[in-house]
């Protein structure tokens, strides 16, 4: 700037002869940097939880994990602008989520219901956080929880349509298959073996859906969490009802919020260096005439 800009140096000079603040040091503009980087962990975030082209409630907490556990990093960073900001985001984030005990339950519920996340991931991420003691309470809050919910799913709704048993899907499936592919056939029937194993001795369809295998972690950009609900529907009747719900929810609400908002009808790029008087005089004429046109109606 003060090799493009003439007048900048005597500006910031007449500033600091008259007891202001001087030009900017390489020190602040290092600091912004820092700022930057550390911001743009939010950016992101927002711009996440306020996407309506897409769940949001099963990201909820991947994202909350990440920004807690890069404010306590920087809370012992040596750099003293960076721990002084991050002591008191800290101190304000266990204000109003403590150690998970303050989050709506629901927001875990929509992570079990994540198949590529389940139980454990909300046991990995507390305890890094908080600990093994810590982590075994809140994996038993959430598993709580979900267990409500589906409790009372099944009393409100119950199925009508029977889950036919491990033996007889993969009689079907190998008919259906035929011969022509043996080693597909193969595979199939495996992987139904499999699926009966692993759900021997399970109770209802939480603990089944529990003890089956993650779904891979690759790739997470193309998962669509409704879509893979939907294809598991008849294995999981009750619960693809309660995930339906439960991830439909979403975490923000600022996109429903923009639907409303008469900033954006008023005030668009073409129009963006109204003054505060001229803005506030729009507002006013518009309620006006609506005012008067919905007499008129009446009348």
């Amino acid at each position: 700037m003060d090799f493009e800009d003439n007048s900048y140096s005597s500006y910031f000079m007449n500033k600091e002869n008259n007891g202001g603040m001087g030009s900017h040091s390489g020190i602040d503009f290092q600091n912004c940097r820092t700022f930057v980087g550390f911001l743009k962990l939010f950016y992101n975030v927002t711009k996440k939880f306020s996407s309506s082209l897409y769940v949001t409630a099963n990201i909820f907490f991947d994202e909350m994990f990440v920004i807690q556990k890069n404010i306590s990093h920087l809370s012992k960073s040596q750099d003293h602008l960076l721990k002084n900001m991050a002591t008191k985001m800290e101190s304000k984030f266990d204000k109003y989520w403590g150690k998970g005990d303050k989050i709506n339950h629901l927001l875990y519920v929509a992570v079990v219901l994540d198949p590529r996340k389940k139980l454990r991931f909300l046991k990995f991420c507390f305890s890094e956080i908080y600990g093994n003691e810590v982590a075994d309470e809140m994996v038993e809050l959430a598993r709580g929880s979900l267990v409500k919910l589906y409790d009372y799913y099944s009393c409100v709704d119950s199925p009508n349509v029977q889950i036919p048993s491990g033996s007889e899907r993969t009689r079907m499936e190998g008919e259906s298959i035929g011969c022509s592919n043996p080693y597909a056939m193969v595979n199939s029937r495996f992987e139904r073996f499999l699926e009966v194993e692993q759900s021997i001795g399970c109770s209802n369809e939480i603990d089944k859906y529990l003890v089956e295998n993650y779904e891979s972690r690759r790739g997470d950009v193309k998962f669509e969490i409704l879509g893979w609900w939907k294809a598991n529907s008849n294995r999981y009747q009750m619960l693809s009802k309660l995930a339906r719900d439960v991830l439909a929810v979403p975490v923000s609400i600022i996109t429903c919020e923009s639907v409303y908002s008469t900033e954006g009808c008023i005030l668009d790029p073409f129009r963006s260096s109204l003054s505060p008087i001229l803005f506030v005089h729009k507002v006013g004429f518009k309620s006006w005439f609506q005012f008067l046109f919905a007499n008129q109606r009446m009348s």
